[in-house]
């Protein structure tokens, strides 16, 4: 379950070659390194495995960290181990593999798999219409279990889209039909009242839409189709199955991470007293699996080594349906799936690779409070001033900058400051990525069908060891170096450009390019470059998802 009204995400769109499934035998042999084997110290909270064929695993993910617990491992063994040096709930446990979070919508994914037991069975039909379950659902007579697996059922999202789902209008309103929600105030009956008249956002499977309440009727789905509570239908049918034994569904009291910041969340009704979900009814389908990284991994071997459907459910479970399949998300060379609590946030990642079958990344963090930097603006002490879009035309006059919005892009506002510093802080930890992140500023940008260009702003000052010597040249190597190393993880190659001088609107900027390949298909990213002054830099940054399009790109620098 997400919920932000507020916060403007980038959207990034990637490729990924096909699935092929592997057997279960690999997944639960007698490797030497098994994650429930691996202890962690007070004064070493990471492992890494010494064997000499995982060292490329290894040197990409090794020395990762987080506010919480990360694991690497593949079909067969564990690659790395980390959790943060902090207590459990208990005041006395320090983190670990076994530290249960809330999954949030990574339990999407389990729904997901439950629902396709059933279809195996003949319990349900991928095209039943929700009016054979919701007989007073009339659009149901439109809307297919396919829809709902797909999230191209056009019904609104009952918590990120609240006002159209409920009827209702205004902050105040959704925030106190919201903690109804979270709070379990509100019935399944009044749930599916208030769906039975709610518009849809488009016509079923004609479009794509990240919607909670598909997955919360799928759940109502199982519970009818099975005779089952949802919890102990996935308690015998996956849970079991794997040998998942600190997982639960549905559940309250048991989650042994501890959440900070919470105070306001509290007061909006979002949580209880301790900062933790306090509605097992609510959370159902759509969220409310709570697990640990043990477990997250003997349920991801299970599912792609066969043991939870046949290969006809796999394939139905991972096609692709306008980026969304059922309970995963196509992404480059495998499948995954975040999720966001109100206080933790987890992600569940499936690499597909010819060396080592799968590796699966999961990653469950605290959602920490912003830290407190010497300067919450990085463009302290600066001539920085924002840019402005007006007329079809981006201007930023401390840059002397001005870009021709294309036509079809949407122009968008700068990213939220507090979660780029949370980004830099929790996932570059080794400071030269980190001071570079913590000292720019996306200005704004635009976006249009996977192509997007973004102005950011660097404090060269604090940005660089090499403070007011710092050249275009050395943030263009410094930047793309960062970049390539987050696209490998990705298990994207980039090839990086000689940094070359280009007149664009009449300024001289580096301009450097990289380019990969993505299923077959062509990419770009590029980066102009130019110094301002002293301590100040202006970089734009234009990525194209198809063919070169450099020419395209500058055209629109025009002019002051």
């Amino acid at each position: 379950m997400l919920f932000n009204r507020t916060c403007l995400k980038k959207i990034f769109v990637s490729f990924m070659a096909s699935a092929v499934l592997l057997s279960f035998a690999a997944c639960s042999g007698g490797s030497k390194y098994q994650l429930s084997n691996i202890k962690l110290t007070e004064s070493g909270r990471s492992w890494s495995n010494p064997e000499e064929k995982y060292a490329k695993l290894v040197n990409l993910y090794g020395g990762s960290v987080c506010p919480g617990t990360m694991v690497v491992a593949t079909d067969e063994d564990t690659i790395y181990l980390y959790a943060e040096n902090e207590l459990e709930k208990d005041g006395k446990t320090l983190e670990s593999q076994d530290t249960i979070f809330d999954m949030a919508s990574v339990s999407k994914t389990f729904t997901a798999v439950a629902v396709l037991q059933l279809v195996e069975k003949g319990k349900i039909g991928l095209d039943d219409t929700l009016d054979k379950y919701f007989p007073e659902y009339e659009t149901g007579k439109k809307i297919t279990v396919y829809n709902l697996l797909h999230m191209n059922s056009g019904i609104p999202d009952y918590c990120n889209n609240p006002d159209p789902f409920w009827n209702i209008s205004g902050e105040d309103a959704a925030n106190q039909k919201l903690s109804d929600i979270f709070l379990d105030k509100i019935s399944d009956e009044e749930f599916l009242q208030a769906m039975y008249k709610a518009p849809l956002d488009f016509e079923p499977g004609t479009g794509y839409e990240y919607s909670n309440t598909n997955y919360h009727l799928l759940a109502f789905i199982i519970e009818k189709v099975s005779g089952m509570k949802y919890c102990d239908y996935v308690k015998k049918n996956i849970f079991d199955k794997c040998g998942m034994t600190k997982t639960s569904s549905m559940a309250i009291g048991d989650m042994t991470y501890v959440p900070v910041g919470y105070d306001e969340l509290v007061r909006y009704g979002f949580t209880d007293k301790d900062g933790y979900p306090a509605g097992p009814n609510g959370y159902r389908g759509d969220s409310g699996i709570h697990s640990c990284l043990t477990d997250m991994v003997k349920f991801d071997r299970a599912l792609f080594g066969g043991k939870l459907l046949n290969k006809d459910s796999m394939d139905i479970m991972l096609k692709d349906e306008n980026g969304y399949c059922c309970g995963l998300m196509k992404s480059n060379n495998g499948y995954s799936h975040s999720g966001s609590s109100f206080t933790c946030s987890t992600n569940n990642r499936i690499i597909e690779s010819e060396e080592f079958g799968h590796i699966y990344i999961i990653t469950l963090e605290r959602n920490m409070p912003v830290p407190e930097f010497d300067s919450e603006n990085p463009m302290d002490g600066t001539k920085y001033t924002k840019g402005v879009f007006k007329d079809g035309i981006y201007t930023n006059e401390c840059a002397e900058l001005k870009i021709k919005v294309p036509d079809g892009y949407e122009s968008i506002g700068n990213e939220d400051l507090d979660e780029m510093f949370m980004y830099a802080v929790n996932q570059t930890p080794d400071g030269a990525d980190k001071n570079l992140l913590l000292a720019t500023k996306e200005d704004a940008g635009f976006w249009s069908k996977g192509e997007t260009i973004y102005v950011s702003f660097l404090n060269t000052w604090l940005g660089s060891k090499a403070g007011r010597d710092y050249t275009e040249e050395d943030y263009l190597n410094d930047y793309l170096k960062y970049i390539s190393k987050g696209l490998e993880k990705d298990g994207i190659t980039a090839a990086q450009s000689d940094i070359v001088k280009v007149t664009l609107g009449g300024k001289e900027y580096s301009r450097a390019e990289l380019s990969m390949t993505i299923d077959g298909k062509e990419a770009h990213l590029y980066y102009y470059v130019r110094r301002l002054d002293d301590n100040l830099m202006v970089m734009i940054e234009a990525d194209s998802m198809s063919d070169k399009r450099a020419d395209y790109y500058e055209k629109l620098f025009l002019e002051m």
